[in-house]
């Protein structure tokens, strides 16, 4: 039986923040959608960070060793941020791998209707990574937000279930040791004449690990 696929338009793009993962259920694809502006182009196209590129983990100057709020970074960059989970406190990776095109055909299995009629989709890959060797067992990514070429916020696509072109992904059982990685993606739309060239990760909820770090004010940004 197919698995069940459930999509969500919002104002913004699906985000990294870890948290549970999601279940999925049985039936027929379906979504519910938000409003959003037309969109167009249809070609596919990616960008992603080159061999020769400066990849790498960004500097680190916030308290903790953290990537400092209102970071710049490439795509290949790494970013290092608090994060907890079940009281287990620790640091996460956070690089931003490539942003590849979509064509409006992706968006079928979404069932989005008329509201995402002409829309372009965007997928920013991102890879996660333990930097700290602490329990971070089932996680799963939020709160990083894709960008357009004038630094506003994409169209966003949460989904619960699974998109072949772009799965959420979560930790699982073995995000326990240092080094250890897993993989996401965040699907985001583009309107008429324009595209997804960045992405942000802007959570602000974890102050406490890092008392001079607010992300939500300051977020640190990848364009490719």
């Amino acid at each position: 039986m197919r698995s069940r696929v459930l999509a969500v338009l919002g104002v913004s793009a699906a985000a990294l923040a870890l948290a549970g993962c999601s279940g999925e259920t049985s039936g027929t694809p379906s979504a519910v959608a938000g409003a959003a502006a037309p969109s167009a182009s249809s070609s596919n196209t990616s960008s992603s960070a080159p061999e020769s590129s400066t990849a790498g983990t960004a500097d680190t100057t916030s308290t903790g060793g953290f990537t400092q709020q209102g970071t710049k970074l490439k795509l290949g960059q790494k970013a290092v941020v608090p994060f907890k989970s079940e009281g287990h406190p620790g640091s996460l990776g956070v690089t931003v791998t490539s942003i590849d095109k979509g064509t409006e055909a992706d968006l079928a299995p979404l069932d989005l209707g008329d509201k995402a009629k002409g829309m372009t989709p965007y997928y920013v890959r991102v890879t996660v990574s333990n930097e700290s060797g602490a329990d971070f067992s089932y996680t799963s990514l939020g709160l990083m937000n894709a960008l357009l070429p004038d630094g506003s916020q994409a169209q966003g696509v949460s989904v619960i279930g699974t998109f072949d072109k772009c799965d959420s992904g979560d930790a699982g059982k073995d995000f326990t040791t240092k080094g250890s990685t897993f993989k996401s993606c965040v699907l985001a739309l583009a309107g008429p004449g324009t595209s997804v060239t960045g992405a942000e990760y802007d959570e602000s909820s974890y102050q406490d690990q890092a008392p001079d770090t607010d992300y939500g004010d300051k977020p640190i940004t990848w364009q490719s």
